[in-house]
């Protein structure tokens, strides 16, 4: 298209087509006759006025493309005046390519927003235990405490993730929200000037790490924009909420002194926020139909199709309440708007613009929609029943997916049955019900319609409405208590606490979200909107001569009101961290109700090991792994007779003894005789003695020292998850590194920020963990241990030290052997790599990848936590896809290593064959596999009668 020529003249001029109006501030409207062209605060650039080839051009700008409105006259009827709509793609690929990339680094960004918000409702959590006796049993009055601090930090992690969402769409739109000169170039220098000159620098100084420290240095621009970003949106919505209740709420004596006129101001705004917060307030459903449907429906005639009152509204609502002048009732009850009036959203549906994709993925917003039932634009009778066959078959297959995953899962019928009940009276019924009353007007409508008399009156319409009415009100001396309320036991009790309970850290997060959330929650400009009216009648009350509120300060305070405050993701989030919280305080409550320390002794029945030395596998006739055989520092010293000497060591051997970190010692003494033929030792009281000298033994991490005295040789195995403490180390330790890995793997070119992942989780775990709960990590007490072993402690002067362990173990096995230097053999461990800056004192990739192997089964996704170490093994399983977390068993792993590098002299079990599913072994004897097992499981319960068969 040729370039349009401003006519600098257009503002002066008249012509026969009409006249322009332009002002010079940005609101610009063109007037045609009897029309008149405005620009709505809805759109980003006001309407640009231009005369091209002695026409009106009407430009209006979105994010991605440009709508021309061309005025022309009719060549044979010159009083035939006719508009043409035109759509343009000015944007170009380069554009769109810069655009996507900006947001491609902001959704990094959030995603790791994300994951401090999860550390801190985690670290809130498991920080109490660190803090109780020496039982781990945590005080009523610290655990009151920190409960009182949970509904400010969901509002405000809340309130972070809405932004940081915001965020990455006006980076999308080039920063649209404060759309000035400064703001593009400050967007040039974050996104891409700065971080290519770091990049250049480096590259020219021959750095080692050049993109490693590229990265960093985006990433820190990144977070100080988004804050200052933040910033200024919180001071943008105060300042809108002040000037609201300014104009449409003016004071009744006017305050010469500025300082008393602002606090009586904040005063007014507090209240209408409280009073909006606290009122007893009820939904009602309209099903309407008409030419106007912008009126209220609460003061006509019409019957509500559904109503809804919450039972706190039917409590305040009650005579008591007015009695002893708590709250006062609304008679007749009063209308305030919700998020969708207020941003005046009613999009239209038509026959032209309907579409089954449309209204399949509208969700719940179609119930907003404007249905046009009459005139040229009427929807027809078969798209209205495609409409509701759309929601019907979205809800149905939604369902069936539920049910189908369940069923894969093999949960059981009775949960199949109440999946489906669940969805029948929770969204099928209601969903008929609606559909069918929307059918039904439908239908009354179109009776009569006659399509000539609709060509002159225009189309009718119809729609579904919610309207939210008020039915009490607090009284103002009750909205101060509730702020007095709030202030002192959700947030000065709180805090106080953390700072006693010595967990600085998370008490300056909740510090300094509680003050955000004070400004957001009393000062919301929705809310005094809520009751004034929409943000449309709200513009008409202020002018660019008096108030200086231009067109782009009212379209600022729309996407801030709407994209932000009452933004609809809010509550997904909320759901999300509430998801997170539970979890947390489910396992916190369950490790309430037992002790924290169970020992081999202490703990339940286990399933018998049952081991036969007249049976062998050979070993699988495919290629077998590769580390079958452990050299280069791994390798076992083993009787050869009478001398000792040094063999290549097998994978099995190291993945029975992480087995045998769960046994108590009775049992041990049986196994180890028959795995290793004797000369092991599970050294119980060395343990015990080192453990209550440290003052260690109530601590909830276990593990067991075996050794070899003949050859002078210490094995440390450490038990994985038993109890529920067990399972909060894992989410401690591995929580954040896994939630990275999966914004990594959501995240187009995600993988290119791999090498500043251990930075910005060192930064996170740096944020909110505290001293105590440091010093309290499983892996500190693991790594203490293996160092008093190497330095000879008890004077067992052991020659070589080893570590194993599976799952949990594994992955302290893995910490502790890179932190000490010993060699290291982890089975489904959660690796260390991701994750090594956070530890104390943090791991490096050499330490790494000199002294720790981890073996991987397949679909096991525990073990793919925290990045895979350089020496590691993927493994075959055999388990049900079904089974999702099968693969992520220790026995299964060592039946795998039995089975395919053979057994090699040692014995096999019988739960390979009987359990797994492995092949049955070959014989060496006359007895069958079933006779051998049956005979070994009689022994095993002579020798250990007090285990249940």
């Amino acid at each position: 298209m040729e370039e349009l020529a401003v006519d600098k003249a257009a503002d002066e001029s008249q012509d026969k087509n009409g006249s322009v109006i332009d002002d010079p501030n940005g609101n610009t409207a063109l007037k045609d006759d009897d029309i008149t062209y405005e620009s709505d605060y809805s759109l980003r650039i006001p309407i640009s006025n231009v005369r091209f080839r002695g026409s009106h051009l009407h430009v209006i700008d979105t994010d991605h493309d440009q709508i021309i409105l061309k005025q022309q006259v009719s060549h044979d009827d010159k009083q035939n005046k006719t508009t043409l709509v035109r759509r343009l793609s000015p944007i170009t690929y380069a554009q769109r390519s810069l655009r996507i990339g900006y947001s491609l680094i902001t959704i990094i960004f959030v995603g790791f927003l994300f994951v401090f918000c999860c550390q801190v409702l985690l670290f809130l959590g498991i920080g109490l235990p660190v803090n109780a006796d020496e039982a781990w049993k945590i005080p009523p009055m610290h655990l009151v405490s920190t409960l009182l601090s949970i509904p400010v930090l969901l509002y405000g992690l809340t309130s972070l993730m809405t932004m940081g969402c915001a965020f990455v769409i006006d980076a999308h739109r080039g920063g649209a929200l404060f759309r000035s000169t400064v703001m593009e170039i400050t967007y040039l220098i974050v996104f891409l000037i700065a971080p290519i000159t770091t990049a250049m620098i480096c590259l020219m100084s021959r750095s080692e790490q050049p993109w490693r420290i590229t990265a960093l240095v985006w990433a820190i621009l990144i977070l100080i924009t988004f804050v200052g970003w933040a910033l200024a949106v919180t001071y943008k919505e105060i300042l809108a909420c002040f000037l609201l209740v300014e104009k449409c709420f003016p004071l009744e004596e006017e305050e010469p002194i500025k300082v008393m006129r602002f606090l009586k101001i904040a005063n007014r705004a507090l209240l209408i926020t409280q009073t909006k917060r606290y009122s007893g307030t009820r939904r009602q459903r309209y099903l309407v139909a008409g030419d106007d449907l912008t009126k209220t429906y609460t003061d006509s005639q019409l019957t509500p199709v559904e109503s809804r009152t919450r039972c706190f509204s039917r409590l305040v609502s009650l005579k008591c309440c007015s009695t002893i002048n708590t709250y006062e009732s609304v008679d007749p009850p009063r209308k305030i708007l919700e998020a969708d009036e207020i941003m005046n959203y009613r999009p239209v549906m038509t026959k032209s613009n309907w579409s089954m994709q449309k209204y399949w993925c509208s969700g719940d917003s179609h119930q907003r929609t404007v249905l046009v039932t009459g005139g040229p634009s009427a929807l027809s009778g078969e798209q209205m029943k495609f409409s509701v066959l759309c929601t019907f078959t979205s809800v149905i297959l939604a369902t069936l997916l539920l049910i189908g995953v369940l069923v894969w899962m093999e949960m059981g019928v009775a949960i199949y049955v109440i999946a489906a009940i669940i969805a029948l009276l929770c969204c099928v019924y209601p969903l008929f019900v609606n559909s069918r009353e929307m059918l039904k007007l439908y239908d009354q409508l179109n009776e009569g319609n006659n399509d000539e008399e609709d060509d002159e009156r225009g189309s009718n319409t119809m729609m579904n409405v919610w309207e939210r009415v008020v039915i009490s009100e607090p009284k103002p001396w009750l909205c101060y208590a509730f702020v007095a309320f709030e202030v002192v036991f959700f947030f000065l009790w709180p805090f106080i606490s953390m700072l006693v309970l010595k967990n600085g850290p998370i008490g300056a997060v909740f510090f300094v979200l509680g003050f955000f959330n004070f400004l957001w929650r009393y000062f919301d400009a929705s809310s005094v909107l809520s009751k004034y009216g929409s943000i449309s009648d709200a513009a008409e009350l202020f002018t660019e001569e008096s108030d200086g509120i231009t067109h782009n300060k009212k379209y600022r305070f729309s996407q801030i009101v709407g994209g932000i405050t009452n933004n609809k993701g809010r509550w997904v989030w909320t759901w999300i961290f509430v998801f997170v919280f539970l979890v947390v305080w489910f396992m916190l409550a369950a490790s309430q109700t037992s002790s924290a320390t169970i020992t081999a002794e202490q703990r339940g029945p286990r399933p018998s090991i049952l081991l036969l030395d007249d049976f062998y596998y050979k070993g699988a006739d495919t290629l077998a792994y590769p580390t079958c055989k452990l050299t280069k520092g791994f390798e076992l010293p083993v009787l050869d007779g009478q001398s000792a000497k040094i063999v290549s060591s097998d994978l099995g051997d190291y993945a029975f003894l992480s087995a045998m970190a769960y046994e108590k010692e009775s049992i041990n003494q049986y196994t180890l005789q028959e795995w290793f033929g004797g000369g092991v030792v599970d050294e119980v009281d060395y343990v015990n003695k080192w453990r209550e000298e440290t003052g260690t033994q109530s601590h909830p991490v276990y593990f067991k020292l075996f050794s070899a005295p003949a050859v002078n040789t210490a094995i440390i195995s450490i038990r994985g998850s038993e109890t529920m403490f067990d399972w909060l180390s894992n989410l401690h330790l591995w929580f954040a590194s896994g939630v990275a890995q999966i914004v990594k793997w959501l995240t187009p070119f995600g993988w290119i920020w791999t090498p500043i992942i251990p930075d910005l989780l060192k930064v996170v775990n740096g944020v909110v963990e505290s001293q105590e709960l440091e010093k309290q990590s499983y892996y500190a007490i693991t790594t203490a241990f293996v160092e008093a072993v190497r330095a000879g402690y008890g004077g067992a002067n052991y020659t070589n030290v080893f570590i194993t362990g599976a799952s949990l173990g594994g992955g302290l096995a893995m910490i502790s052997g890179a932190q000490t230097g010993t060699p290291t053999v982890s089975i489904s461990g959660p690796g260390p790599v991701l994750p090594r800056k956070v530890f104390h004192p943090p791991l490096t990739v050499e330490s790494i990848e000199s002294n720790v192997y981890n073996f991987i089964p397949e679909r096991d996704y525990v073990a793919r936590l925290g990045g895979r170490p350089m020496f590691y093994q993927n493994a075959i399983c055999i388990a049900p896809n079904n089974n999702l977390f099968g693969c992520h068993s220790m026995w299964r792993s060592f039946c795998e290593i039995n089975y395919r590098c053979g057994s090699n002299g040692r014995p096999v079990a019988c739960r390979c064959a009987q359990k797994f599913g492995y092949p049955k072994p070959e014989k060496n004897g006359t007895r069958t596999f079933e006779e051998a097992c049956a005979a070994a499981n009689e022994t095993w319960y002579d020798m250990f009668p007090d285990v249940p068969n």
